[in-house]
C-alpha cells in the first residue's frame, strides 16, 4: 500500500484516540494530540473557546475535575491534502461517566483540522456547535434514509 494512503488513515486515528482521551479524563494524552504551535484553538459546543496550549491544558483539566466527555461519531466527511486534513463529523456527545450512556445525548457537528507535524497528525483546531432542534429531525431522517443508517 502506498505511503500516501497510511498517511491519511493515521488523522481518522489522532480523532480516535481524542475520543478515548476524552472517556478516560486523560489531559496529558489529549494534549499530546495537538500540535505544538501558539495559534492553536479548541471551540466547545458550548461556545466555550480556548486559545493555545495552555488554555487547552487548563480547560480540560477543569472539564475533567468535572466529569469526562464520551463522543460517538455517527456521519463523518473528510478533505484531505498533503499537509493538512479537515475532518467533519456529526457527533452524540455526552457528558459523565460510563455510566452517562444511559443519559441523552446532545447532537453535536464538529470540525477537526489537522495537520501534519513531524510524522503525525496534530490538531490545529477543533469547533463544535450543538445541532438546533431542526437539523436533529433533518439528521434523523437522512440515517435513516441511508441503507447503512441507524434504525
Amino acid at each position: 500500500m502506498p505511503r500516501f494512503v497510511r498517511l491519511f488513515d493515521a488523522a481518522s486515528e489522532t480523532i480516535t484516540a481524542f475520543y478515548d482521551a476524552l472517556r478516560r479524563g486523560q489531559t496529558d494524552r489529549a494534549m499530546a494530540l495537538w500540535a505544538n504551535e501558539d495559534f492553536v484553538s479548541y471551540i466547545r459546543a458550548d461556545g466555550t473557546r480556548w486559545d493555545g496550549l495552555e488554555q487547552i491544558r487548563g480547560g480540560l483539566v477543569a472539564q475533567f475535575a468535572q466529569s469526562v466527555v464520551l463522543l460517538d461519531s455517527l456521519d463523518t466527511t473528510e478533505y484531505d491534502t498533503v499537509g493538512t486534513v479537515v475532518h467533519t463529523a456529526t457527533e452524540a456527545m455526552r457528558v459523565g461517566n460510563e455510566d452517562a450512556k444511559q443519559n441523552t445525548a446532545q447532537l453535536i457537528h464538529t470540525t477537526y483540522v489537522l495537520v501534519h507535524e513531524q510524522g503525525d497528525w496534530r490538531f490545529a483546531h477543533i469547533h463544535s456547535s450543538p445541532l438546533p432542534p431542526h437539523a436533529v429531525e433533518q439528521f434523523s431522517l437522512m440515517m435513516h434514509a441511508r441503507p447503512d443508517g441507524l434504525h
